[in-house]
């Protein structure tokens, strides 16, 4: 942590001008160790519990680990940021890699992601967007994103007529779901700095370095629903006019990478009204999906969900792969049709 004694907070250098050993040494100082046991106790703690097979109306989400999340009714599919390739701190600081087009397939059919509408990157660090491309292709969705997410999907190849290159301010609808894109600033998440800014302003050839996905433009996703409306807020940072005008049921809330924990949430959750609080992208990401959950070191993810629940807030977690519902609509007719649009829970 960027505070505790030892921690090298006189780095002049910019963060995507470092050597690799600099990255290396600055990383591991961040990184070294697990995550904090009280942690997880509380995220465990927390887990939405599953609910019975129905044909209720209802909104359903199932986090993908990271900010990847499926946002369903069971009509319309909705994918944000899914990212599966998940590998390890070496690989990541000193080889080039791509995406795993085979693990894409197979979490689409665990999650029940086929038909999906379309898929959107929140910003185009590799641990947000580099499967994007895969999945939208595997399901005939439309990948929506800013010209570095299309850009990343040019160097493989994607089509054209599926790309639907936004700026903040778009606006989309997708079934019953109107999705709002805002905006935004990706957290100091390394040393009080934004790791790989700049655009991707050409093709991006495979395989690629992790310095090699630049930030691109940095949202803020609202998804509208007559049942309830979700943020997905995939990154720790703001600007005074993402929230401008706008509100929220429940927020999803990216953990790492904040800076003061109470003027997080009162800037981005309190700021849309929230009551309910969904934390992501807290998991450490340099391990496999299937390996158990753990805390990204540094994160402290105790802290806030403790700060959140001071403030009133109710704190809920998801599990990885399962569907939970989040919204659901007046109960059926005893004589109702017992059948399941959405993927079983």
């Amino acid at each position: 942590c960027v505070n505790c004694p030892g921690s090298p907070e006189s780095i002049d250098a910019e963060v995507d001008g470092m050597g690799g050993r600099q990255i290396f040494l600055a990383v591991m100082i961040v990184l070294a160790g697990t995550g904090c046991g009280r942690g997880l106790e509380l995220y465990r703690d927390r887990l939405i519990p599953a609910s019975e097979p129905s044909v209720q109306d209802r909104v359903q989400v199932t986090w993908m680990g990271t900010a990847g999340v499926l946002v369903s009714d069971g009509t319309t599919r909705i994918l944000i940021d899914p990212f599966v390739t998940r590998k390890g701190l070496g690989t990541i600081l000193f080889r080039r890699f791509q995406p795993d087009d085979m693990l894409a397939a197979e979490w689409i059919e665990r999650i029940g992601a086929q038909g999906t509408s379309a898929v959107i990157v929140s910003h185009t660090h590799y641990d947000h967007s580099m499967d994007a491309p895969n999945f939208a292709k595997r399901v005939g969705a439309v990948l929506v994103g800013s010209e570095s997410t299309a850009n990343v999907a040019r160097g493989m190849g994607f089509p054209e007529e599926q790309l639907n290159v936004i700026r903040g301010g778009t606006e989309l609808q997708l079934g019953r779901f109107r999705v709002v894109i805002r905006d935004s600033r990706h957290g100091p998440a390394l040393f009080g700095r934004i790791p790989y800014p700049g655009e991707i302003s050409a093709p991006l050839e495979q395989p690629a370095k992790a310095s090699d996905y630049r930030l691109g433009a940095a949202y803020s996703i609202l998804i509208e629903h007559p049942l309830g409306s979700i943020l997905h807020h995939g990154s720790a940072g703001w600007l005074e006019s993402t929230f401008a005008g706008i509100a929220a049921d429940v927020v999803l809330l990216g953990v790492a990478g904040r800076d003061d924990t109470d003027e997080y949430l009162e800037h981005v959750v309190g700021a849309v009204g929230a009551k309910r609080l969904v934390p992501i992208h807290f998991d450490d990401f340099f391990e496999p999906l299937d390996n158990p959950l753990d805390e990204l070191a540094g994160v402290k993810l105790a802290e806030l969900i403790e700060a959140a629940e001071a403030r009133g807030l109710s704190v809920e977690t998801l599990p990885v792969g399962q569907p939970r519902v989040f919204f659901r609509g007046p109960a059926e007719p005893a004589n109702a049709p017992a059948t399941l649009t959405g993927p079983a829970e």
